[in-house]
This record gives C-alpha cells, structure tokens and sequence, in this order.
C-alpha cells in the first residue's frame, strides 16, 4: 500500500535552505583551486589543514561569487584575483605545490 493510498501524502526530503549556496561555494573554490595550479587534495592533508578548513568557510561566506564566476569564465589565470578573501591563502598553496615539484 502506498502512502497515497493510506490516505497520507508522500513526504518529501527535507532541503537545507542553504544547500545551493555551498554546492555553488564549493564548486567556486575547487575551480579556482585549479585554475591557479594549487591542487585541492594536497591543500586539504597536514600541512594547510587549518589553513584549508578556513579558506573554506571564507569561501561560503563570501559575498563575491558573481565576480568569481566572472572571473572563471573570462579565464582568469596565474594567481587569485584581489576580491577573493582566500588569494593569500591559494597563492601560498600554489607556490608551495611549485617548489615542491621543482625540488
């Protein structure tokens, strides 16, 4: 029997209100993680532990997401732009990712 049928409406799954905005955060930073050579994974392990979990509530809260996404799709390159909260943050991973791999 269906819950249709038992007389109740089907439930629906509830939806966190915020669940767009960190899906689009996300994807953001991941992108921009890419586009400047600084690899997510490696971010993420001992060394930018700490560094990485707040340039990521940074990045949820940030107000810039239009100008980000512009800035992605104009192929922005190189290092992260000025507006972005988190460009100390990316530009030190980037580097660092760098030397290692020269070294």
């Amino acid at each position: 029997m269906t819950s249709k049928e038992n007389g109740k409406a089907a439930r629906r799954p509830r939806t966190w209100p915020l669940t767009a905005r960190v899906e689009r955060q996300a994807a953001l930073f991941g992108e921009m993680m890419e586009r400047i050579g600084a690899n997510p994974g490696a971010a993420a392990r001992e060394r930018f532990a700490g560094g990485f979990a707040a340039a990521c509530r940074r990045c949820l809260l940030c107000r810039n997401a239009t100008e980000c996404r512009h800035w992605l799709d104009e192929g922005g390159a190189g290092h992260a732009p000025d507006f972005c909260p988190n460009a100390a943050f990316l530009d030190r991973v980037s580097r660092t990712q760098a030397d290692v791999h020269r070294a």
